[in-house]
């Protein structure tokens, strides 16, 4: 495997990942109420941020060749991801085996929330109602279950390949008797014993950024011959969004999360 050039090397902290979030939620809260809790939420994070010492990653940014070894590496773990339609196709099925007084009111739920566009606003209630459906598909066994069950898997694993192809070195990492914990890379390759020193919550909160500078940019898409293959370029399902938003250290759910990227 190639080295990745040092020239290119990103710094990232989680906790700046995590404003950031908070941000983004901030800008579209419903209300008052939403907002000044994301407000204080915020303030509290940059306290922290500037109060305690932070880790710090150093990021490697991937070339051509280097997304393809990801990729690569990705596909040979088995993890594949299913898109929305697949999701909702599944959904929709196990609502018709179900059969429930309400089937009618809960399809037009379904072919509702596909609709709605990435930063949408989405009803509580309405996503309460989405939550039932779920719990019911579930239940009902067949497609749905195991789609989902792909793409949790495939959300787990993507961060820590990301991390052993382009996680570089750390500052601030600590063991669990206090001292610095070490780092080793090794065919070209961060080691899993040494990614077994960071909490899941980091791990994925650093896999997820690899991934996002693997996402080419608006001007890069514009002139691509292919479409890109950041999924199908939809929101992120009620799963998703919950891990995401976890991996980012908040717990709200929001239809304003982006789909990570593999290209």
């Amino acid at each position: 495997m190639l080295p990745i050039s040092t020239k290119d090397i990103v710094t990232f902290r989680p906790i700046d990942g995590q404003i950031e979030t908070l941000e983004k939620l901030l800008a579209d809260a419903a209300d008052d109420k939403a907002r000044d809790g994301l407000v204080k939420a915020i303030a509290d994070l940059r306290e922290k941020a500037d109060s305690e010492p932070q880790p710090v990653f150093r990021l490697g940014v991937a070339s051509h060749f280097q997304r393809a070894a990801f990729r690569r590496d990705l596909t040979a773990s088995g993890a594949t991801y299913p898109g929305e339609a697949a999701l909702s196709k599944a959904m929709r099925e196990a609502i018709d085996a179900a059969n429930p007084v309400n089937r009618d009111e809960l399809l037009a739920l379904i072919d509702e929330f596909d609709a709605a566009n990435p930063g949408d606003i989405v009803d509580p209630d309405a996503l309460n109602d989405l939550e039932t459906i779920v719990r019911i598909a579930r239940a009902m066994g067949g497609r749905f279950p195991a789609l989902e069950g792909d793409r949790i898997y495939w959300l787990d694993v993507a961060p820590i390949i990301a991390c052993r192809h382009f996680l570089l070195g750390w500052e601030g990492v600590k063991t669990e008797d206090g001292t610095d914990a070490p780092f080793d890379r090794r065919g070209g390759l961060t080691t899993d014993e040494t990614l077994q020193h960071l909490e899941e919550n980091d791990l994925k909160a650093v896999g997820y950024k690899i991934m996002t500078l693997m996402r080419p940019t608006k001007a890069q898409e514009k002139n691509s011959v292919s479409p890109s293959q950041s999924h199908d370029g939809r929101k992120p399902s009620l799963t998703e969004t919950k891990l995401l938003t976890e991996a980012n250290g908040t717990s709200s759910v929001s239809a304003t999360g982006e789909t990570p990227a593999t290209c």
